[in-house]
């Protein structure tokens, strides 16, 4: 499966940037997508009601098994990643996004000192930042918070690419977190 195709699914299944009419209309008008999914999976999700208010747990049960998570979400941390280290994302949206990430299970961004004390009250970024403030001003309170952020981002980013850091792209089902990705770190 293209990876295009693997985060557009994924994206819509995540509630992400995906409206069900626009995914609706994405599904019939994809030429390729058949072939992208195979014909029994492709003839599954065009035979869904895409009215129907279980739409995207119903898309998830049957892409689930085809969407290869290993690639999709290296691809999707690494540019998260590069665009932080770039700045061209806004800090407070790129801690969030890493925060929804290590809550997926990938457990080695909490090593990311702002990451890592994301939600504990008198830590947190979010207490110092105000979505209002530009991003320079973001920025600069981010690096006086922690001014080893961007060496820490380097770092997970150099583990993930050299493969010390591999994302399995399984999932398991732990009692208090639910369904969690797995990853090794070697």
């Amino acid at each position: 499966m293209k990876l295009e195709t693997a985060e557009i699914l994924s994206r819509f299944v995540d509630k992400e940037n995906s409206s069900v009419p626009g995914f609706e209309q994405w599904v019939y008008s994809n030429p390729g997508l058949e072939s992208d999914l195979g014909s029994g999976v492709y003839s599954e999700l065009i035979a869904l009601d895409f009215s129907d208010k279980s739409i995207r747990v119903n898309v998830k049960r049957i892409v689930d098994p085809i969407l290869a998570y290993a690639d999709l979400h290296k691809s999707q941390l690494l540019s998260l990643i590069d665009g932080l280290v770039s700045k061209s994302i806004a800090p407070l949206k790129g801690i969030r996004d890493l925060n929804v990430w290590a809550n997926k299970g990938y457990l080695f961004l909490g090593s990311i000192e702002l990451v890592g004390n994301f939600g504990e009250q008198g830590k947190s970024i979010v207490h110092l930042i105000d979505e209002s403030m530009n991003d320079n001003t973001q920025w600069n309170k981010t690096i006086e918070a922690d001014p080893n952020f961007l060496d820490e981002l380097a770092s997970v980013k150099d583990k993930i690419e050299s493969g010390r850091i591999v994302l399995t792209g399984e999932k398991e089902e732990l009692k208090y977190y639910g369904e969690q990705f797995k990853y090794e770190e070697k």
